[in-house]
């Protein structure tokens, strides 16, 4: 009976949602995207995972991938990104002092990523604050609870209206509770994570803080009163050690993963030059979220990029998303990526799937059909970098059609590379240019399936490329 209502009761709130949303659910291609640039010049379009989603469980909080399962992003998959989970716990489990064990840990992986062509944003991640309410973060010594009551919930994210969880993470972010020292140590361990890696061929940037949010009704001012505050402190005092690499800040993850609009400012990047900070938003629809799967009404979808690309405009920085995923054997799911894969060609830079895993059913990496299917997905062709600005790029997996439409830069000598998966080409490609071939000349690097275009122009030219099964 109480199963009948809350479904009842979800039913009635997902109703409710699809009417608030469906008033604003267009979205059109964002064809001025900004992009993170490698040191040749070229734009990145990254695609990866989280990869150590299973270190928030991990004693030595490092999660389950050797340096095998790293290769295999590259060499299986074409991946050239990872989200690599860093726990507050794990920098500084005793207050005030950091672990070096730890920080050995995360740079033999770093060194692995590097030797395998992987960009790594290091993420501050939590859950529910800290593991202590079966989520990840915050150590003991961080945990205020006010003396509140915890009882476990099913499923997890009803943890965050447990009195316990409320006050530990109002707490951390409300400073006129008089427990400012909380944000100051969390800003210090940040810094000294940098201090660490700042300089690591691998690493592109730091992710803030993972998916930060009240459960209160303080919800909605969150980003305003306390969210936008806590990243005006925290990234000058990066910028103070590091001035090079870049600084992911995600919106409040209650509203803007499901697709509302969130009200952060713009931030301003203290480095000397151009600013280095770009946007990272979770995509978890309101379908997903409520429902528990995806119910085969793409307006969510919609909704979140529409929302999205008037953020990212107002912000003017690189987007990219953080984390999407979804049960990938439940009914629909394949759609749903679909959905989502066509959407983000449309409007982001580049995106990191939850999770890398092995025998979990949000995960397309196991041995089973629906693990395949869903990889078979995610796995597609794309450009890994550019050599000028991208207008335009996206797959059709219906005809196994890729095309990438940008602005050349003379001064860029390196190549265009695009990432072609044996599964959608396995007995070549047709190739059509729109230029005439002394302005362009191509190569084939077999061991990383990518194909790259040099262009020769000493000036500006629009290239137009499109790459289809070979006709037979």
């Amino acid at each position: 009976m109480k199963n009948n209502r809350r479904k009842i009761i979800w039913s009635g709130v997902l109703l409710l949602l699809i009417i608030l949303t469906i008033r604003n659910c267009t979205y059109t291609e964002n064809s001025n995207r900004k992009f993170i640039k490698d040191k040749e010049g070229r734009a990145l379009i990254l695609h990866g995972v989280n990869a150590n989603a299973d270190a928030k469980h991990d004693s030595l909080r490092v999660g389950w991938p050797q340096r095998q399962d790293y290769a295999d992003l590259t060499e299986k998959w074409g991946f050239n990104m990872v989200r690599y989970l860093v726990l507050w716990d794990g920098i500084e489990p005793q207050q005030g002092q950091y672990d070096t064990a730890y920080f050995d840990r995360i740079k033999e992986r770093l060194d692995w990523c590097q030797e395998l062509g992987l960009h790594v944003v290091l993420d501050m991640h939590q859950d529910l604050y800290a593991l202590r309410y079966g989520g990840d973060g915050a150590p003991d010594w961080a945990i205020i609870d006010d003396g509140e009551p915890f009882e476990l919930q099913t499923p997890w994210e009803l943890n965050y209206r447990q009195p316990a969880v409320i006050a530990s993470i109002n707490n951390f972010w409300d400073k006129s509770r008089g427990h400012t020292y909380l944000q100051e140590h969390y800003i210090k361990a940040v810094v000294e994570l940098v201090k660490q890696f700042k300089d690591h061929p691998a690493v592109i940037g730091y992710d803030l803080y993972n998916e930060p949010t009240m459960a209160t009704k303080e919800a909605f001012a969150f980003e305003k009163r306390y969210l936008q505050p806590f990243y005006e402190d925290l990234i000058p005092a990066i910028r103070k050690v590091d001035s090079e690499n870049w600084i992911f800040y995600e919106p409040t993850a209650l509203g803007a993963n499901q697709g509302l609009k969130s009200r952060l400012r713009v931030l301003k990047d203290s480095r000397p030059g151009e600013p280095r900070l770009a946007y990272f938003p979770h995509i978890y629809t309101l379908d997903l979220d409520v429902n528990g799967k995806y119910i085969g009404f793409p307006v969510f979808i919609s909704a979140w990029a529409a929302s999205r690309n008037i953020e990212v405009k107002r912000q003017n920085a690189p987007m990219l998303v953080g984390e999407f995923g979804l049960n990938v054997k439940e009914p629909g799911a394949n759609d749903y990526l679909r959905g989502v894969m066509k959407m983000l060609d449309k409007t982001s830079s580049g995106w990191a799937y939850w999770a890398y895993m092995k025998n979990d059913k949000w995960s397309p990496f196991d041995e089973n059909d629906a693990s395949h299917a869903a990889r078979d997905i995610i796995v597609r062709p794309y450009p890994q970098c550019v050599a000028g600005q991208p207008v335009s790029y996206g797959y059709d997996p219906d005809e196994n059609k890729f095309w990438l439409n940008f602005v050349s830069d003379a001064n860029i000598k390196a190549p265009t590379e695009i990432y072609l998966p044996e599964e959608d080409y396995p007995n070549g490609w047709d190739l059509d240019i729109n230029q005439d071939e002394k302005y362009w000349y191509t190569k084939w690097d077999e061991n990383r399936r990518v194909f790259q275009v040099f262009t020769e122009a000493n000036k500006s030219m629009e290239f137009e490329i499109t790459i289809k099964p070979k006709r037979e």
